[in-house]
C-alpha cells in the first residue's frame, strides 16, 4: 500500500504526462485526441499498459494520467503506477479495473458514466416493448409466410399484456434506471426499483416504489437491470432469484452480462417459468452461433449497442477528454465522475483545495 501523503503531494504539481495504455489493440479517439492536445506542454503516449513480461511500461508507470480499458488493472498492476494520479476507464462500465487495488495505492479512479445513458435508456425502453409486442416473433410470422398462408396471428402472438396493467421493475436506480422511468411513465406502467444506495424519498419524487431486490422479482412482469458489474453484482440474478420472478414475466438486460447467470436463465425460459428475454450483454461476447440464446424464438438479441448513436459518440468523446482535461489542468476531477468518494474526500481534504464540481 502507498503512503496517501507522497501520493498526494503528486496532485500540487502540474500534470504533464497522459498515457493511453489499455490492450495491444487500444487506442484513443479523434476527437478526444484533438480536444487533449490543446492543453499546454502535455505529452500524450499512447502504447499498451504491460510489456510482453506482464510489467507496466516504465513511461506509463511514470505518467500523471492513465486512460485505460481492454486489459485488466489487478493488485500487482496498480502497485506498479508509481507516479500516476488519476485513472480513467473512458466507458461506463469498469469491470475490468480493480477499484479497490487502485484506492490502496491512493490512485483516484473514475469513469465516465454520463456521455450516453439517453442511449441506453432508450434501448432498454425498446427492448422493454418489443418482449411485450412479441416483435420478434410477430416478425418471423409475417417473413415465414404464415400471416400469408391464413394462420392467426394472435395465436402465437398471446398473451398480450396492456402496458398500463403490467408492473415494471428495475434493478439499480441510477442515471440510466431513471431516465428509463420518464420514457415507460406515459405508457401508464407502475414503477418499482430497488436499489441499496438510493434513497426512498428520491424515488418518491419520480413516482416510483423503492423496495427490496426480492420484491421487484417477486413483483414485476417486466425486470429490467441497470447496475455495475462488480464482486457483488456478478452472478447476482441466479437460478434461485430467478425462480421468484413472477411466472411469464420477462428480463431485459443492458447492464453487463455476467450479472445475469446465462445457464440458469437459459433454463427458466426453455420451462416457461420466463416468458421471454431482451439482451443486449451477455457473460461471453460476441454471442457464438451454437450458444443456446441464438436458437431461442422467445429472446430478443442484440449486440452490445445500447450505447450507440452518433450523438452520444461524439459526447462520449467530448466528456472524455473534459474530465481528463480537469485533472491535467491541476484540478481535481468532479467528484461525480470518481467511483471511490471517500478517496476523493481524503485527498480534497489534505489538499485543502477549494471543492470540484458538485456531485
Amino acid at each position: 500500500m502507498t503512503d496517501l501523503t507522497s501520493r498526494v503531494a503528486l496532485w500540487r504539481a502540474p500534470a504533464t504526462k497522459l498515457a493511453v495504455a489499455g490492450g495491444a489493440a487500444s487506442s484513443i479517439s479523434p476527437t478526444t485526441l484533438e480536444l487533449l492536445q490543446q492543453a499546454p506542454n502535455l505529452e500524450i503516449i499512447q502504447r499498451p499498459l504491460l510489456e510482453p513480461d506482464g510489467r507496466v511500461a516504465d513511461v506509463v508507470a511514470d505518467a500523471d494520467v492513465v486512460m485505460t480499458g481492454g486489459v485488466k488493472i489487478d493488485p500487482n498492476v496498480a502497485s506498479q503506477l508509481r507516479r500516476v494520479r488519476f485513472v480513467l476507464r473512458p466507458y461506463v462500465g469498469y469491470d475490468d479495473i480493480d477499484v479497490d487495488a487502485l484506492s490502496a495505492n491512493g490512485i483516484l479512479f473514475a469513469n465516465v458514466p454520463d456521455a450516453f445513458i439517453e442511449e441506453v435508456a432508450n434501448h432498454a425502453l425498446a427492448l422493454i416493448l418489443g418482449t411485450n409486442r412479441k416483435l420478434l416473433q410477430m416478425d418471423g410470422f409475417v417473413r415465414d409466410g404464415r400471416w400469408a398462408a391464413g394462420d392467426r396471428a394472435r395465436q402465437v402472438a398471446r398473451p398480450i399484456r396492456r402496458l398500463s396493467s403490467l408492473t415494471l421493475g428495475l434493478i439499480g436506480f441510477g442515471n440510466i434506471a431513471r431516465l428509463v422511468t420518464e420514457r415507460a411513465r406515459p405508457f401508464g406502467f407502475k414503477i418499482i426499483a430497488s436499489d441499496p444506495f438510493v434513497q426512498p424519498e428520491v424515488a418518491e419524487a419520480m413516482g416510483v416504489e423503492l423496495v427490496s431486490m426480492e420484491d421487484v422479482l417477486k413483483r414485476a412482469d417486466i425486470v429490467s437491470v441497470h447496475v455495475f458489474l462488480n464482486k457483488e453484482t456478478r452472478g447476482m440474478l441466479n437460478a434461485e432469484r430467478l425462480a421468484t420472478m413472477k411466472q411469464g414475466a420477462y428480463l431485459v438486460n443492458t447492464a453487463r452480462g455476467p450479472v445475469v447467470d446465462e445457464p440458469a436463465l437459459i433454463e427458466a425460459l426453455k420451462s416457461g417459468h420466463l416468458a421471454g428475454a431482451g439482451l443486449d450483454v451477455f457473460e461471453e461476447e460476441p454471442l457464438a452461433a451454437d450458444r443456446p440464446l441464438m436458437q431461442m424464438g422467445n429472446v430478443l438479441l442484440a449486440p452490445h449497442l445500447a450505447s450507440y448513436s452518433e450523438e452520444g459518440d461524439q459526447r462520449h468523446q467530448e466528456r472524455t477528454a473534459e474530465i481528463a482535461l480537469r485533472v491535467i489542468e491541476g484540478n481535481l476531477p468532479e467528484r461525480k465522475v470518481v467511483v471511490d468518494k471517500n478517496l476523493y474526500d481524503q485527498i480534497e481534504g489534505q489538499l485543502n483545495l477549494a471543492p470540484a464540481a458538485a456531485s
